[in-house]
């Protein structure tokens, strides 16, 4: 399938401020090194990672809220610019992970909804921009009723789903979330996952799945991309990757994650994938040589202190490790 969104070597530093009155070398910060990953349409493609592994950072320069430092993002084959045109601006829209801070509490629902047809000038008079919204509203669940509503007024699974209805008002060929269900009890998320599962087979969205919760991913996800101190370490199918990864840093991730029930045997068991997290992710000031893991992982020898590895194909995918399972 060809793909919708096209990611190549994207790289993102951060040079810090020299601290007041010291001569010292810039301190620089590798929030995201040499990325690379496709999405279809209809895809969903999932990043993973502990907290500092780059995945916000990724979500924010497609959405191009933050120029790349290398690197191209293209759509449909087109490279889209550092500084986005208003109408490439459209195109990639950014979900955030709590659904309360994207709205003005002291405006009603309606006149959040109605901004970005007002900005994009979609909608050729009132009459018409009451019916995109009107339509994108029941599509994601809801009803007329809720427009006249402040914030506070309805629920944080209803604001989740008017977030969405938000961005998908100006016609996004892409979605990026940003942890959309961080924020939801059990029962919600159920309900935001059916729903972006619906939505985007309805529109031919992209959808870029940024998130901690690996049983989200699993559900939600056609593949998966496992990033690590700003690196993807391995990419695939997400029913792969999120049960029986080759790189030791998702087996890592995956035996930490809880199990409702300890005596169930299956393909992503602790037996099967070893300890738990173990020691802290290094600084991304100062990444450590050879294989960024080497410290943490319990399969280290002296090429992973030395030699990064590179991306290597897996026949479905890739994965960076000089000792792949």
């Amino acid at each position: 399938m060809t793909a919708l969104l096209s990611v190549r070597e994207l790289t993102r530093r951060f040079t810090l401020p020299r601290p007041f009155g010291r001569r010292t070398e810039p301190r620089v910060v590798h929030a995201v090194e040499d990325v690379s990953f496709e999405v279809a349409p209809g895809e969903v493609l999932a990043i993973v990672g502990e907290s500092g592994s780059g995945k916000t950072t990724v979500a924010r320069v497609l959405a191009g809220l933050d120029a790349a430092t290398a690197g191209t993002v293209a759509l449909a084959g087109r490279e889209l610019a550092a500084v986005r045109t208003p109408a490439d601006q459209r195109l990639v829209q950014l979900v955030t992970q709590n659904p309360r801070a994207a709205f003005n509490r002291r405006r009603s629902l309606r006149h959040a909804l109605y901004q970005p047809l007002r900005v994009h000038g979609l909608g050729a008079d009132r009459a018409e921009r009451d019916a995109l919204v009107l339509d994108m509203v029941e599509r994601v669940g809801l009803t007329a009723d809720h427009l006249d509503r402040l914030p506070s007024d309805v629920s944080g699974g209803e604001l989740a789903r008017l977030v969405l209805a938000r961005a998908l008002l100006v016609r996004p060929r892409v979605l990026v979330l940003d942890e959309p269900t961080a924020s939801l009890d059990a029962s919600v998320k159920a309900t935001v996952v059916e729903l972006l599962l619906r939505l985007r087979t309805e529109l031919d969205l992209g959808i870029v799945l940024i998130t901690h919760e690996i049983d989200i991913a699993r559900r939600l996800a056609d593949r998966a991309a496992v990033m690590y101190l700003g690196r993807i370490v391995e990419i695939g199918p997400a029913d792969r990757v999120l049960s029986g990864p080759r790189h030791p840093y998702p087996r890592m991730l995956l035996a930490s994650v809880p199990v409702p029930d300890p005596k169930r045997v299956g393909p992503a068991s602790a037996e099967s994938l070893g300890e738990g997290i173990v020691g802290e992710v290094p600084s991304a000031l100062a990444p450590p040589p050879g294989c960024a893991y080497h410290p943490r992982c319990p399969f280290t020898t002296d090429v992973c202190r030395t030699e990064r590895p590179l991306a290597e194909p897996t026949g479905d995918g890739s994965v960076a490790c000089h000792h792949p399972r």
